[in-house]
């Protein structure tokens, strides 16, 4: 992506930060000195958006090696200054893959907000007011956040993938596309309304993302979820993500 810095590999899999993120950390130091007017509250406010985005490569990294473990890379993780992307090479993923790809995320997340409230407890600040206190908050929120139903946040895709093997993958999308477009109305309604306007950034990114997604032609592999060749979970242990359409010339893979 253009505007991006390459961080390094992490686990052979290529970080990059939106040249953006930048601005954060600028606004992170300033708000830490216009509370208290010390140098110190300053580099703790672009310390703590560090350790945050260093939370979000760890929710990312959850997503881009449980997708490795069925056999799909990861192109790179790309950091934004509303979250951070996973570009997972393969879109059409059978149900069960997709459901324990995006649960990663969230579940590294709860992990590592349980890690930190330990620490913090044994520090006796549990409040959002300390460092580690508010970093462990802060994993949770960005759990439970990514967990809504609304795609193509991990809740979202989680939906779907629980859909998909009942419903089939296109209308499943379909369906938590709709969610997506709706929830992304509802952010920008309540960033206008609180004067948070990195919501309205968010709100943004979620509609054009939903709608990209329900727009988009239908893939060989999507049918009808009565379709007798609809590769379903159980099928291919390896997860080679195929399915073989049976017609008079033989059989033609396409993706699920």
């Amino acid at each position: 992506m253009s505007w991006s810095w390459n961080l390094g590999r992490l686990f052979g899999i290529d970080t990059r930060v939106h040249a953006s993120f930048g601005l954060l950390l600028l606004w992170a130091g300033w708000s830490g000195y216009t509370s208290t007017g010390t140098l110190l509250a300053a580099l703790l406010g672009i310390a703590f958006m560090v350790a945050v985005f260093a939370s979000v490569v760890a929710h990312e990294l959850g997503h881009a090696l449980t997708a490795r473990n069925f056999g799909i890379a990861t192109r790179q993780i790309l950091l934004l200054p509303i979250g951070g992307v996973a570009q997972i090479e393969h879109k059409h993923m059978r149900p069960r893959v997709e459901l324990l790809v995006a649960l990663a995320g969230p579940i590294v997340s709860f992990l590592l907000a349980g890690t930190l409230f330990t620490f913090a407890a044994i520090a006796g600040d549990l409040s959002p007011d300390s460092f580690i206190g508010s970093l462990a908050w802060t994993n949770l929120g960005l759990a439970v956040f990514n967990m809504l139903p609304a795609f193509p946040m991990d809740g979202g895709r989680v939906l779907r993938a629980a859909l998909s093997s009942r419903i089939g993958h296109l209308r499943a999308t379909r369906i938590a596309a709709t969610i997506g477009k709706v929830s992304a109305f509802g952010f920008a309604a309540l960033g206008l309304y609180t004067g948070h306007f990195i919501m309205l950034l968010m709100a943004g990114f979620l509609f054009f993302a939903a709608r990209s997604e329900s727009a988009a032609p239908p893939h060989p592999g999507d049918r009808d979820a009565h379709d007798p060749d609809l590769l379903r979970d159980g099928d291919d242990p390896r997860g080679r993500l195929f399915v073989f359409r049976r017609n008079n010339r033989g059989n033609d893979p396409g993706y699920n």
